[in-house]
């Protein structure tokens, strides 16, 4: 029943809503909670500890991804996600002491159940994702449950964390990402050694519609198991979105004469 609520007010044409909380980096049980949905990801799960380093160190700036109040639909999505991942029913509070080093006034008796989460990074290993000094940032570690891709959920949550990026301390003129390059999607054999169904969106094409403009690939970057233990190499695909207009590097312009 809950499934069917969504999908009515999915042909109604009702936009997801979402919120963005601080993820705690020292609570338990939000700890387990982003262990628990990396490893529903099928991604870096082993990365918990480094990540609670570096939100710490302000590095990092890793958000749960809540449904808002306003949307119609949150009770009948958070039942459809608690019922495929039961473990996930208790609520969590918001605890987060700090964000990007910075101390923040936490919601005082705000509960939620996470059904994500992205992250605003300001330093990653490859330099022309994140550069502070350029304000260009990072988009990363982005998971949404899967039983509920198709609902404009990450749409909403990338429409928020875009308007994070250009407001303050940060005021962005640029994102980044990167993500598996799209021909990957596409290789039925990667998916039936994995053991599950390829993704419902082809994630780089989703990124394109939103403006975001391929920039790099790079052969051999990610490295992902299978059920037999096989490891794949898979190529990355690096993305940029201006979100202010930048002035034109001096003679670059075409001359058509």
């Amino acid at each position: 029943m809950a499934k069917d609520t969504v999908e009515c007010a999915q042909k109604r044409n009702v936009s997801a809503k979402v919120v963005l909380i601080p993820w705690d980096p020292e609570n338990p049980d939000h700890i387990k909670r982003l262990y628990s949905q990396r490893v529903a990801c099928g991604w870096n799960s082993n990365m918990i500890e480094k990540w609670r380093d570096m939100q710490r160190e302000g590095k990092k700036a890793i958000h749960w991804i809540i449904l808002s109040e306003d949307d119609p639909t949150m009770d009948a999505k958070i039942a459809q996600h608690v019922s495929q991942w039961p473990e996930e029913r208790d609520p969590l509070f918001d605890t987060a002491a700090s964000l990007r080093g910075v101390p923040r006034v936490r919601s005082k008796d705000l509960s939620f159940v996470p059904i994500g989460h992205i992250s605003l990074d300001s330093e990653n290993r490859d330099p022309t994702l994140a550069n502070v000094e350029e304000h260009l940032y990072c988009i990363a570690t982005f998971f949404i449950s899967p039983t509920l891709q198709s609902y404009g959920i990450g749409r909403a949550a990338m429409d928020t964390v875009e308007s994070m990026a250009l407001g303050a301390p940060l005021y962005a003129k640029a994102l980044a990402l990167n993500t598996v390059a799209k021909e990957h999607h596409y290789d039925s054999e990667k998916w039936i050694a994995y053991g599950r169904d390829p993704p419902k969106i082809q994630v780089q094409e989703w990124y394109e519609r939103r403006g975001y403009k391929v920039y790099k690939h790079e052969k051999d970057y990610f490295e992902q198991k299978d059920q037999a233990g096989n490891v794949w190499a898979l190529t990355a695909v690096s993305l940029r979105k201006n979100l202010v207009e930048l002035p034109e590097i001096s003679g670059s312009r075409r001359n058509d004469k």
